[in-house]
């Protein structure tokens, strides 16, 4: 008989498979901006949002204000795409990368 613990893991693994594609589409709506350029910034903060690094810290490395990390995460938060950790910082719920989201996209051009 498995233990409590090995079914709550696999009840996980059944819950990740089942919420991926609805947590993709909501990621990806969420990280899409009225330009090619603003989507990459967006997408690369969202990616850099993994827990290690202060909002200040984002910012600066994109070229964007702070406010505009803020204004970013409150709405990834709400949306359940990313949470606050013990130290403030903002940790993403899941990686472009294993969703298989582009950081940058193609120009509407």
């Amino acid at each position: 008989m498995a233990t409590t613990e090995e079914l709550l893991a696999e009840i996980l693994r059944w819950q990740r498979a089942a919420a991926l594609p609805e947590v993709r589409k909501t990621i990806e709506s969420a990280l899409t901006a009225r330009t090619a350029d603003a989507t990459k910034k967006q997408r690369t903060a969202y990616e850099m949002c993994d827990g290690t690094k202060p909002g200040s810290e984002i910012a600066a490395a994109l070229g964007v204000s702070n406010q505009s990390i803020s204004n970013w995460t409150r709405r990834w938060r709400e949306l359940g795409i990313a949470h606050e950790t013990g130290d403030r910082r903002i940790r993403h719920l899941v990686s472009l990368e294993s969703l298989g989201v582009p950081l940058e996209v193609e120009s509407e051009n």
